[in-house]
């Protein structure tokens, strides 16, 4: 909390709109959705359309068949999203900002549908993915977070714990021992020095 992660994002926000381009996504946990449609008002002067199935199924009504193409940015939840992922697939988003993106740390787990689906349904899309927490229990949450964004980042999940397999994760907080890798991930020079002086990632967004 209090990171500025959603200022930052709000920045991006509205500098993709000033550009007009203007077919933005916010997938959020539910709980999370009206004070991100606050935050963007009051903050950025950025109007915003919280769709969940009552909306959704009132636009289509309307006539528009796909409810996520609007002169407004969209913000949804993780689950709306997983259950629309075949709507938000055709759209050509300018971008997609994925909130509390821990929530897709298990994504290369065929288990996790839910974290699945949005991978898939966002592909295509530039994005950014927030989030104070990206590692607990296991360096593979890494490869997870990082294949949301670049499948080819770290390779297939057989040749990543090939590589990074031996590396020892510390503390209840989840830390890694960081010496010895080397990832290119776009982070600056003090950010990996900090990095590497308290032993964690900080890897609170990818941009693709």
């Amino acid at each position: 909390m209090g990171l500025g992660k959603t200022i930052e994002a709000g920045i991006l926000l509205s500098q993709k709109w000033a550009e007009k381009k203007q077919k933005l996504l916010i997938i959020v946990p539910a709980a999370l959705r009206k004070q991100w449609n606050q935050e963007l008002t009051d903050k950025f002067f950025l109007s915003s359309l919280i769709l969940e199935n009552k909306s959704f199924n009132q636009i289509i009504k309307t006539g528009n068949l796909n409810p996520l193409v609007q002169k407004q940015i969209i913000i949804c939840s993780y689950h709306f999203a997983r259950a629309k992922d075949v709507y938000i697939k055709q759209v050509n988003w300018d971008l997609v900002i994925v909130d509390e993106a821990h929530r897709l740390r298990n994504v290369y787990k065929p288990a996790n549908r839910i974290a699945n689906a949005i991978k898939n349904a966002i592909a295509d899309a530039p994005k950014v993915l927030l989030t104070a927490t990206p590692l607990q229990n296991s360096l593979l949450e890494l490869y997870g977070l990082v294949s949301v964004i670049d499948d080819y980042t770290f390779g297939d999940l057989k040749s990543f714990k090939a590589q990074f397999g031996t590396l020892r994760t510390e503390g209840k907080q989840g830390g890694i021992n960081l010496v010895g890798i080397q990832v290119n991930l776009g982070i600056s020079q003090r950010s990996r020095q900090l990095l590497q002086a308290v032993g964690r990632t900080p890897l609170r967004q990818f941009v693709s």
